[in-house]
């Protein structure tokens, strides 16, 4: 009887070894899964710092153009409103250019047929002397 006792406290020892055995297995394995996800993880939040960086460096290379572009397109606008002023200044100069032309080619018109007139009388005048 003490002999299979002792058989049986053998055996259930070694099941209790394997069993303890398989669980230092099954916890190696969670430990290398759990040590291999984590490596993973740092990799991945390795990588997404680096694309957050990169979106931050165009982000503020974009904010930087922007700005450029706002301050040229103020430039243009106040070039855009000094040409409408010179536009409409030019064109109220031609205006009044038109009508001092009128007047001069008016007061031409007028002079020359004074001198026309005048030329005639002479042509006249000078017809009597002659006859």
């Amino acid at each position: 009887m003490q002999a299979s006792i002792q058989h049986l406290l053998d055996y259930n020892r070694r099941i209790f070894e394997k069993f303890m055995l398989d669980i230092e297995k099954k916890y190696r394995e969670q430990r290398r899964t759990c040590e291999e996800h984590k490596a993973e993880l740092k990799e991945k939040n390795y990588h997404l710092r680096s694309e957050l960086q990169t979106e931050v460096d165009i982000n503020r290379q974009n904010e930087r153009r922007i700005r450029e572009l706002e301050r040229n397109y103020s430039q243009c606008e106040q070039e855009i409103y000094n040409l409408s002023r010179e536009i409409e200044r030019l064109e109220n100069a031609s205006e009044e250019e038109i009508k001092e032309l009128k007047s001069e080619i008016s007061s031409l018109k007028n002079q020359l047929y004074q001198a026309r007139k005048y030329i005639r009388d002479k042509e006249k005048y000078i017809s009597s002397l002659e006859k």
